[in-house]
């Protein structure tokens, strides 16, 4: 189902905003309430007039094709809280409940840091909202219920209340009477009177202690009894500074000193022992929603900070570290190859970067083929290995494991296992990062077709980039955690984008950058066009590493364009290639020139196949290839000369002190007598040449049949 645009939510808002009867609108405010995965169920608008106290509210959604006035049909659990994608990001956090979705959004500008308060607010909408809610999500929570300072707040408080009974960790009412509020007044009149985060963590803290709430007696806190094995495994489960505030309280209650209590957590913790830890750290998403153009382009600064390379380079590494967070909602998950000529180019710093923030990183230098297949079969982390060249030197089933996890519908490895050799598939889906000297040299062809392949030189002395042994690690785990949050919140979007890819990428680049492609296009156009300039420029349009087999037929069309002949003998042919230095051709059989027999082999894979033909009356036939009989390979296996390097000047320039001759050839007087015309009948084209007599490159090798090449 196709989603509205941002632009579109906010013009259908204003046309039902214009229906208003308000004398005057001095608030006005767009809600929208969420799927736990963070895509838009619908929305609310929300007016108020500050003279009179009315309000104005109405409810919309998007059923597919347009915009209709009403909530959506409620599922059978209830109505969906407002908020609830800040409770899946933060499983962890004790959750604030607000009476009103600006009394949520307002609290939640405070916590600028909730991951480190470890607070949220959420709400279930109005005062009347609380019974029609599902409050599912809370389920183990430790709430907090915040009241209006009215009759309605308090019966609002009471039904949240009720409906968290036996769902939620605990639940207590917070004491309003010490923050002063004038009546009716809510969490954004306090907050306009002053209020911080200083003080609402202090009110909190205290509230969380107090057996009944003071302001409404009626409401009892919640307060569930636990077995001492529950409350050790509750207190292991919170995080540093969430036990420092509650640790004398419950060593008080469990009856211990509070250093028993610490060892008795500590036990717990450490009970799994080190195969129970994650070899990664979990990151807990940025609290705000990001901007995903902000946030590629601090990715792209963070990298262009320590790094030298060219700014697509950039976008496409910083198009990558997203990916990672994505690695739920694609179906392509391309290699990055970060490769290099040589030593102190910069690829381990790059490598060592991105692993501060993609997602899951785990390093894995050294390491077997075998022990990769069960890390990424248990964890599915984002695999970081450097210096894969000397690994693959030792350990050649890498490229299995690499090759097969780049696509999520054929990520799975078959091996041999126990000592009974049962077999066992290993999934091994996932982003994967290769950091290595001439690693182009090194992969197949089959493996650098699925990467984004980066390329980086030796820095010049001009070039200033930053140490990162010296950065600031907090700097890093802040675009960890704004990536996680750009994961969370455009999952759907990611999912559902079907971006435009350019036609000069293969096949293969479309699958390697269709993701990256639906990743920038969050972000807007220009984060799009970025995308594509990058994909364009580092998969060279279609400029591949080519397979030998192309390598010869590109190097064959060669021949025949530059020597402007429709037919040649194996023997020219051969003498041809093999008289570039630039090309293998001339040490390709071990060290000695290509044979007929291999020339053949090659061609025979194409459907070319050498036949007799005579070049001369005066000769027999000989083996050769007519041009026509490649036309076929060349137009299915090779991209438009236009677009190809030459290797030799294509048009062959003649030479102004001889004539007509306009080859590249030694000039060479033969002395002796020849027993055939020099200059072949114009209706046969050339002379007769042998199969077995190479085309003559200087008079040392003067032959009395002069070749039949015209040139």
């Amino acid at each position: 189902m196709n989603a509205p645009s941002v632009q579109q939510v906010k013009d259908y808002a204003a046309k039902l905003a214009s229906n208003a009867k308000l004398p005057s609108i001095d608030q006005k405010a767009l809600h929208p309430y969420r799927a736990p995965d963070g895509t838009p169920l619908y929305w609310r608008i929300r007016l108020k007039c500050d003279g009179t106290g009315e309000k104005w509210i109405r409810p919309f959604f998007w059923n597919g094709t347009a915009f209709e006035n009403t909530e959506p049909p409620a599922p059978p659990e209830g109505k969906p809280l407002y908020g609830l994608e800040r409770l899946t990001v933060s499983p962890d956090a004790r959750v604030i409940v607000t009476e009103g979705e600006s009394c949520s959004d307002a609290l939640n500008k405070v916590f600028a840091k909730w991951q480190k308060t470890g607070v949220i607010a959420i709400t279930s909408g109005g005062a009347q909202s609380a019974g029609a809610a599902d409050w599912g999500p809370l389920a183990n929570r430790r709430v907090i219920v915040w009241p209006d300072n009215d009759e309605s707040g308090a019966k609002y408080a009471s039904d949240v209340v009720e409906a968290l009974r036996g769902v939620a960790a605990s639940v207590v009412v917070l004491d309003v009477a010490p923050l002063n509020m004038p009546p009716k007044g809510d969490a954004v009149d306090w907050l306009k009177s002053g209020g911080n985060l200083d003080g609402l963590m202090t009110l909190i803290d205290a509230t969380r202690t107090q057996p009944q709430n003071p302001t409404n007696p009626e409401i009892e806190t919640e307060q569930p009894e636990r077995s001492d094995e529950e409350a050790i495994q509750w207190l292991v489960s919170l995080k540093p500074f969430e036990y420092d505030r509650v640790r004398n309280e419950q060593a008080k209650a469990l009856g211990v000193r509070s250093t028993t209590l610490d060892a008795m957590v500590k036990a717990a913790q450490n009970e799994g022992g080190e195969a129970g830890r994650l070899p990664f750290n979990e990151v807990e998403p940025y609290p705000h929603p990001i901007d995903p153009a902000q946030l590629l382009d601090e990715v792209t600064d963070t990298i262009k900070r320590f790094i030298v390379l060219d700014t697509e380079q950039a976008h496409a590494a910083a198009l990558w570290v997203a990916l990672t967070w994505f690695i739920d909602s694609v179906e392509v998950a391309p290699l990055a190859i970060i490769t290099a000529p040589e030593m102190a180019c910069g690829k381990s710093q790059l490598h060592d970067l991105l692993a501060k923030i993609v997602m899951r990183p785990l390093s894995t230098n050294n390491m077997k083929a075998a022990t990769l297949f069960r890390i990424s079969e248990k964890w599915h982390p984002s695999l970081m290995l450097d210096e894969v060249d000397l690994m693959l030197k030792s350990d050649d089933e890498i490229i299995n494991l690499v090759n097969a996890g780049h696509h999520r519908g054929a990520s799975q490895v078959w091996r041999l296992v126990g000592d009974n050799h049962e077999p066992k598939s290993f999934d091994v889906w996932g982003a994967k990062c290769f950091a290595g000297i001439a690693l182009e040299k090194i992969f197949p062809a089959s493996t650098m077709s699925r990467a984004i392949v980066i390329k980086l030189r030796r820095k010049m002395a001009h070039e200033s980039v930053g140490r990162l042994r010296h950065a600031d690690e907090d700097a890093f785990v802040v675009v960890a955690e704004k990536l996680a949050r750009f994961g969370a919140d455009y999952s759907q979007q990611v999912r559902q984008a079907r971006p435009s890819l350019p036609d000069a990428l293969s096949d293969r680049d479309q699958d390697n950058w269709e993701p990256l492609l639906a990743i920038a296009s969050c972000a807007g156009a220009v984060w799009l066009d970025r995308a594509i300039a990058a994909a364009l420029k580092l998969s060279g349009a279609g400029e591949h590493p080519m397979s030998i087999g192309n390598e010869l037929l590109q190097d064959i069309r060669h021949v025949f364009e530059s020597k402007r002949v429709d037919r040649i003998s194996t023997a020219d042919l051969i003498e041809a290639l093999c008289a570039d230095e630039e090309l293998s051709w001339n040490t390709h059989n071990r060290g000695k020139p290509l044979s007929p027999r291999q020339l053949g082999s090659r061609l025979k894979e194409y459907g070319v196949n050498s036949k007799q033909m005579r070049f001369s009356s005066y000769d027999n036939p000989i083996r050769g290839f007519e041009r026509e009989q490649f036309n076929d390979a060349f137009l299915r296996y090779l991209p438009d000369p236009q677009n190809l390097p030459l290797h030799v000047t294509k048009s062959l320039q003649a030479n102004n002190d001889g004539g007509l001759n306009v080859t590249d050839r030694k000039s060479c007087n033969v002395t002796e007598n020849l027993p055939v015309t020099p200059e072949a009948p114009y209706s046969l084209g050339c002379n007769a040449v042998t199969d077995k007599t190479p085309f003559s490159g200087g008079c040392e090798n003067a032959h009395s049949n002069v070749s039949h090449l015209r040139i």
